[in-house]
């Protein structure tokens, strides 16, 4: 009796929900994007740039260092830039700057791939999501970010033929002096 009641009540339970998706990929970021007294949007991207000393010529047969930098470039020059509405609707970037010509939120993908739609639950189903691997990177050296901080500066490689020696720094540590005792109250 009691292991048909155990079987009765096993089954008729309810089946649990399953659990959400994990989202894939790193967050997105968040800006405000507005058209500038040109009626251009301008976007920051890192773009690669082969560095060449002053007055030097690209030799084919010699190794030219190459630098990730950050530039502020028109949102329809981005390279590989997929824009989309947060409900998944494709856009044309012409479509998407008259969007934000009066200015506009948009959700930008952290690895230049497609914002996973687990972190696009919160938005309206109109604002404009931002793909391109040029939109990965930071912000230009020396502006400030919004709140006035100061992006981390960019550290560029020596000029051939230029050699940097690491700084040594020593720290002697001497030994602890015993603490002196209080004396006791009344004496």
């Amino acid at each position: 009796m009691l292991t048909s009641l155990v079987l009765s009540m096993t089954l008729a339970a309810p089946v649990p929900a399953p659990a959400p998706p994990v989202p894939a990929g790193p967050a997105p970021r968040i800006l405000e994007l507005k058209a500038d007294a040109d009626g251009k949007i301008m976007v920051i991207v890192t773009r690669t740039e082969k560095l060449l000393p002053p007055g030097a010529a690209a030799n084919p047969n010699v190794g030219v260092p190459a630098i990730a930098r950050a530039k502020q470039v028109e949102l329809s020059e981005v390279k590989d830039l997929t824009v989309t509405t947060a409900d998944g609707k494709k856009l044309d970037t012409e479509e998407a700057i008259k969007k934000l010509v009066k200015g506009g939120t948009v959700v930008v993908s952290a690895d230049g791939k497609p914002v996973s739609p687990t972190f696009l639950k919160m938005f309206k189903d109109d604002v404009l999501v931002l793909a391109s691997p040029e939109l990965m990177g930071g912000v230009l050296p020396g502006k400030p970010l919004p709140g006035g901080v100061r992006p981390p500066i960019q550290i560029q490689p020596a000029a051939p033929g230029i050699q940097i020696q690491p700084a040594v720094i020593q720290i002697q540590v001497a030994p602890a002096l015993p603490a002196p005792v209080p004396a006791a109250p009344g004496k």
